[in-house]
Formats: structure tokens, sequence, C-alpha cells
């Protein structure tokens, strides 16, 4: 129970985080923000600050923030605002900067939750000591041993693990001298790697040291591993466009699952898969799908491009239409995770 408390929280502070992004970001540029809301659907909890509403809804499937003139020009709520504090008054640039900053704030955030884990909680960095050594694969039978340490492989020199794992991996079925390190003497072992999908391997495992990097080491990798999640996730993304891999698609339920089993795991763990989730909740959103943030910004682009503004009831519209069919995949999705609960 713990852990889906833990897991629900954490899926509505990346949630929170987005929208905060657009928040500040209209803000900034002087906007009139009618609400800012957690959720769907009715109202759970309400309070005014200044001209904004800040509302906690019951379905939280997401979130929103509205803006005045967001749907054009109005005659009712929007009829005292100063034309310069209405959205469809301000620039397409300056438009696309508010919409940009919600998958911008997710990114910094999972910058920052990255950072977290690297200088503060600490994760497990391969070694180049062989943790295990798998019986009947090459490397056990040539005699490694579990505590040998390589040194070098067809003589490159190897300081990280994958430095060998690189060499390994191109040398399928080919002969490969592998020099380790055994109680202070160097010994030399002649290996062939076996292919598995497509690579070749011989059966280790490396060992693991708990390490906490520095705070500006730390930084950097976060920085670092937000666009290796990124670029995986696009890559993957690609990769099921062109029918390299099935399709798979996890909602809220499977998503919370997953975070639920991570917190299980401890604070490292969960929060580095917060920031993988943040980081992919920015590129989502980034996606040219109607109602999402990508769609908002596709038609800001036409707009700069051909000199004037698209009808806003037409836009609405296409939104609106997005919005409905997100729900039916979510509909979808939330089944598939249930049956994959029970299953």
């Amino acid at each position: 129970m713990s852990e889906t408390i833990v897991a629900l929280l954490t899926l509505g502070v990346l949630i929170l985080f987005h929208e905060l992004g657009h928040f500040l970001a209209g803000k900034k540029l002087g906007v009139y923000i009618h609400e800012f809301s957690i959720g769907f659907g009715p109202r759970l909890l309400s309070r005014a600050s200044g001209e904004t509403q800040f509302c906690l809804r019951m379905i939280p499937l997401g979130g929103f923030v509205r803006f005045a003139g967001e749907e054009g020009e109005k005659e009712d709520e929007d009829s005292h605002i100063p034309r310069e504090r209405l959205l469809y008054s301000l620039s397409p640039g300056k438009r696309s900067a508010i919409l940009f900053a919600g998958p911008l704030m997710n990114l910094l955030v999972a910058a920052l939750a990255f950072f977290l884990v690297f200088s503060f909680v600490g994760f497990g960095r391969p070694t180049t000591e062989f943790g295990e050594v798998v019986p009947g694969y090459p490397a056990h039978e040539s005699g490694i041993l579990p505590g040998d340490r390589v040194v070098r492989v067809e003589d490159v020199p190897v300081a990280q693990w994958e430095d060998m794992v690189r060499v390994i991996q191109s040398r399928a079925g080919v002969p490969t001298k592998l020099t380790v390190e055994r109680d202070g003497q160097e010994l030399t072992f002649t290996v062939v790697p076996i292919e598995s999908d497509g690579v070749g391997i011989i059966g280790v495992r490396s060992g693991v040291e708990f390490v906490r990097l520095g705070i500006f080491e730390g930084l950097k990798e976060g920085i670092k591993e937000t666009f290796y999640v990124s670029a995986m996730w696009i890559t993957g993304i690609v990769q099921m466009i062109v029918g390299k891999v099935a399709p798979e698609v996890t909602g809220p339920l499977g998503i919370s699952q997953l975070l639920g089993e991570a917190a299980r795991h401890g604070l490292g763990s969960l929060l580095y898969l917060a920031g993988a989730i943040s980081a992919n909740l920015a590129l989502i959103n980034l996606l040219p799908i109607p109602a999402l943030d990508g769609s908002r910004l596709l038609f800001t682009g036409i707009e700069a491009v051909r000199g004037k503004p698209i009808d806003p009831e037409k836009e609405s519209f296409v939104h609106l239409v997005g919005f409905f069919l997100l729900m039916i995949v979510f509909l979808v999705v939330t089944y598939k995770d249930i049956m994959r609960l029970i299953q």
C-alpha cells in the first residue's frame, strides 16, 4: 500500500513540474492565468491565490494551465483582461516558449533526479573484476575465475568494463587473448566468444562497486544520463515504427506498478526511474499529437510561417478530438495493464 502511495505521489510530482513549467513561463511573459490544475474531472480541492485558481481534480491523468485568451477572443470571462495579457496576443515565438517550458521542466527534473542518485544516494558501477563466471561458457572453460581482474584483451588495455565488452562482442567465433590479474600475477587465457543475438559473449558478469560522485561530476553525469535516456526512448520509438521491435505501451497503472517496485528496491531505484519517466514524459509531450504540447507547437509554427493565426475554433476542435482519442488509448492501455497484473 505504501509503495502505491509513493508511486502516485511520484507521478503527481512529475505532472506538477510539467505544468509548473508552463505556468512560470506564462507568468514571466505576463499572461493572465485563470487556473492551474493537476488532474481532470470534478474538483477535489481548490484555492484562489491572486488571479489564479489552484485545483486538484479527481482523475490523475495529467493537468493543465488555463490561460486567458487560450481559445482566441472571447467576450465573457476574458472581457475585463487587458489585451496584452491574453495568450493569443503574444507572438508565435513567445507562445512557443510557454508551450516548450513544460517539457523543458521535465528534462530538468530528470537531470536533477539522476544527479541526486549519482552524487547523494550512490549507485553501483561495474568494475573490471569478474563478479561471476558462468559454468559452461568460454571464460569458465578457459580457466578464468571470479575475482580475476581483466587487464588487457587482445593487447588493448582495459580501463573500464565496457572496454572489454566492446572487443569481445566484435569477435564471435574468433580466438581472443584475455590477460587478467590474479593474486598479483598476470595470466593470459585464450577464449573463443560464442555468438548470442548477433554479438560475441564469453559468459562473465562484472563486479560492482558502490560509489558517489562529486557534486560537479554528478551534475555532469546527470545531464549526460538525461540525454542518454532520451536517445534510447527515441531509438525505441523509431524501431517500433519500422517494425524492428513489437509495440509496447505502458499506461499510468503500469507506470505506477513500476514505480512501486522501484520504491521497494530503495530510494536510488525510485529516483532513477522517476528521472527516466520524466524525460520520457517530456518527449511524449513534444510529439505532434493533437492535445499535446507538440501539436500546439506545430500549429504555432504554421502560424509563424503563414503570417496569420489559425482559426482558434478549428484548432480547439482538433485538440478536443485528439483528447478524446487519447482517452480511448488510455482506456485500452489501462485494460492491458490490468490484464498483465492479474495473469
